[in-house]
């Protein structure tokens, strides 16, 4: 993806301004350097991504004008990755890789080990810039959505085929299990660094209908049984590009 790609959330039109300000005008004015007349690429993570010239600076930010629009349509299909709450680091760096994968929704819970059981405001906000600097990178036009949601014991049985790493002798690969089924939509089920417990486990298999499956002979740690089932699903039962 080119250096000059910039995220604003509002919609495009062809033919209006727009106006880039906070982190993004740091970035374009400082870091990239784009001085005016230069073209640039503004994506705002609703499935458009437009070519647009920078005008001028004013004290509220970098204005530009639209030249042009992409529209991509939206999926129908979802990769969802619901994560118990890691540490931060973790939590940022399955965020960043999750995105570029494909993931479309993350469900963010407190576990029953979950040494953190809900996030600042600030942290939502750092996780939210990673989506954005993600999707950039990635060359995706639609933003992932991460919902906070409450403990495994309140959720609800889903409509679509659901997941989660078990690390028990005998429990069926993830390759496997997808290859069994023809499955549109998912949900990975991550459990803390600690791993799920045993009535957390009972629940997930018995009342929300989840199928235990392996991701490797290794216990693998919690960032990277979230990257590896992730890339398995998406590899084989990939959701149209969004």
């Amino acid at each position: 993806m080119p250096d000059d790609r910039f995220f604003i959330s509002e919609r495009l039109t062809e033919g209006g301004s727009s106006l880039i300000t906070e982190q993004e005008l740091h970035h374009l004015q400082y870091v990239m350097r784009v001085g005016v007349g230069e073209t640039v690429e503004l994506v705002n993570g609703r499935g458009q991504l437009a070519k647009a010239s920078l005008e001028r600076f004013t004290k509220k930010g970098a204005e530009l004008c639209v030249q042009s629009i992409r529209e991509e349509p939206e999926t129908s299909s979802s990769l969802i990755l619901a994560q118990a709450l890691p540490r931060i680091p973790r939590l940022e760096y399955i965020i960043e890789k999750a995105t570029e994968l494909g993931v479309t929704d993350f469900w963010l819970f407190p576990a029953e080990h979950s040494e953190r059981k809900e996030l600042s405001p600030s942290q939502l906000q750092r996780l939210q810039q990673i989506l954005i600097s993600s999707i950039k990178q990635c060359g995706r036009l639609y933003l992932p959505r991460i919902t906070l949601k409450p403990s495994l014991f309140s959720w609800k049985s889903e409509s679509i085929s659901a997941f989660y790493g078990d690390t028990k002798e005998g429990a069926k690969p993830l390759a496997q299990a997808l290859q069994e089924r023809s499955i549109d939509s998912s949900i990975f089920i991550v459990g803390p660094e600690k791993g799920f417990t045993s009535k957390e486990e009972d629940f997930l298999s018995g009342p929300y209908g989840a199928t235990g499956v392996s991701l490797h002979k290794n216990i693998l740690r919690v960032d990277t049984a979230a990257i590896t089932g992730i890339s398995i699903i998406s590899a084989l039962h990939c959701p149209r590009r969004r």
